[in-house]
């Protein structure tokens, strides 16, 4: 008499021996294919472990130099602005202020930080007065040191180039220079902590037009 045994194993017991129904091929299949699916997951995880970090690195470098771009842009633009401001103000006793004041403007979206240095200058001689950025400073000025002559008793200091003494006579009037340096702050610091962008522009300041009474 045969007896059969519950799947997944299927035995008949016979007079000859022992037979081994399909049933146990088809589950040895089933664990091979199992062993196999086990195998693809591991192969796809340590892919993703190799991947992934080159991929986020790649996303990190995008937005860093993006981020360094933008503020790269971002100080020529000032140093142009400031430069026009310096030939169109000319000898104006309050023009290098305005010239701070326009380059204040343009890095402000930017995010100006203390330490943005601005140096205004005769390009042909090098003769000029370098200024430092500190909000608050010298009762609102923010610049050190003040080229505000509004600005309270003691706070004044009077530039080494003059408004009153550069050329506006035409036709050969003097240049002025502007340059804005601007230290960026690298997000990740994966390739530095701070790098500084610097811009030279200068111009031909504006002929002077007087009016005649």
């Amino acid at each position: 008499m045969a007896r059969t045994f519950l799947r997944p194993f299927v035995v008949s017991i016979t007079e000859s021996g022992i037979v081994v129904s399909r049933a146990k091929a088809r589950f040895m299949s089933g664990d091979r294919s199992n062993r196999r699916a086990r195998r693809d997951r591991g192969a796809t995880i340590v892919e993703a472990a190799i991947v992934l970090p080159l991929l986020f690195l790649v996303l990190f470098a995008l937005v860093e130099f993006g981020w360094a771009f933008k503020d790269s842009l971002s100080v020529g633009h000032a140093a142009r602005e400031g430069a026009r401001a310096g030939a169109t103000f000319g000898i104006d006793t309050h023009a290098n202020l305005l010239v701070l004041k326009e380059i204040e403007e343009v890095m402000d979206p930017v995010g100006i930080a203390d330490g943005l240095l601005v140096r205004i200058y005769n390009p042909i001689s090098g003769v000029g007065d370098n200024y430092r950025f500190q909000d608050g400073f010298a009762n609102g000025c923010n610049w050190d040191p003040c080229p505000d002559p509004d600005a309270p008793s003691g706070t004044y200091v009077v530039p080494t180039w003059l408004p009153a003494s550069r050329d506006v006579s035409a036709p050969f009037t003097d240049r002025i220079g502007v340059r804005v340096t601007f230290t960026h702050h690298w997000i990740t610091r994966l390739f530095a902590t701070t790098s500084d962008f610097t811009k030279d522009v200068d111009f031909q300041i504006e002929p002077q037009v007087f009016d005649i009474s």
